[in-house]
């Protein structure tokens, strides 16, 4: 395939995708002119995209970046909300766990942010037209991760929201998912899986197991908020609005 088919046909790219089009001295070329003619754009150092041919005026989808830059990219926090179809808000970030890019940076009006890949989160692939396919945590790996780090998706009334949205929860994986987390993260998941018990199927044998896993206390819904206007006492949970307000978030 020559240069310019490829880019026709090929909205992100890498430098190493080239070599596979002709020597490493010979696509270079190609592409240094690329990008002074306005064809080519670059997102970071080793990464491209094709503004020529049908990707004329286009912007590429933000998964697609990240899946292209790093194959193994895993779609995460808000950005897993946003995939699984019930984020809230609309963001203007890419979080993706990563071993390979350790730098955020940004094209598009998107920032890409990447989280380290060590934690072995469970994950499924979802395919779209607009970025292929992606892994992407699963539902369960989702709210677990949102609950336990809130400021990486828009904060803890987002995630409530958004988690929320959830058609269903595999409690079973959701379990396995928690058998490492902390005494705050379970009480926050155990407070969600509380008010959403009927909509999900929650029993009280999950409650059950999950409060008894439990520390003293207490422990706070949002981590970044520290005064207490409201009060959960089954999950021993500070609550940053009055319990009727923040379980409001939760319908």
């Amino acid at each position: 395939m020559k240069f310019k088919e490829y880019i026709e046909s090929h909205q992100v790219f890498t430098a190493d995708d080239l070599r596979t089009v002709a020597t490493w001295g010979t696509a270079r070329a190609q592409l240094q002119r690329a990008l002074k003619a306005g064809e080519v754009e670059r997102v970071r150092r080793g990464a491209y995209v094709s503004k020529t041919g049908k990707f004329t005026g286009e912007t590429p989808d933000p998964f697609l970046v990240a899946r292209t830059i790093d194959p193994d990219a895993v779609v995460s926090y808000h950005s897993a909300l946003v995939a699984h179809g019930v984020a809230h808000n609309v963001g203007f970030e890419c979080s993706f766990r990563s071993a390979r890019v350790r730098s955020p940076f940004e094209y598009g009006g998107v920032r890409y942010v990447p989280y380290d890949l060590g934690d072995n989160p469970q994950t499924q692939a979802m395919r779209s037209k607009s970025y292929g396919s992606a892994r992407v945590t699963t539902r369960e790996q989702t709210l677990v991760d949102c609950l336990t780090h809130p400021g990486r998706a828009g904060g803890m009334e987002e995630v409530v929201r958004s988690c929320s949205a959830f058609p269903y929860l595999d409690l079973e994986a959701l379990l396995e998912t928690l058998k490492d987390a902390s005494s705050s993260t379970l009480s926050r998941v155990g407070w969600l899986l509380d008010a959403k018990r009927e909509s999900w199927g929650v029993g009280e044998d999950v409650l059950g197991d999950l409060e008894s896993l439990l520390g003293k206390g207490p422990y706070r819904l949002d981590p970044k908020v520290k005064e207490t206007k409201g009060w959960s006492s089954r999950w021993r949970l500070c609550l940053p609005e009055t319990e009727e307000e923040a379980l409001s978030w939760t319908s």
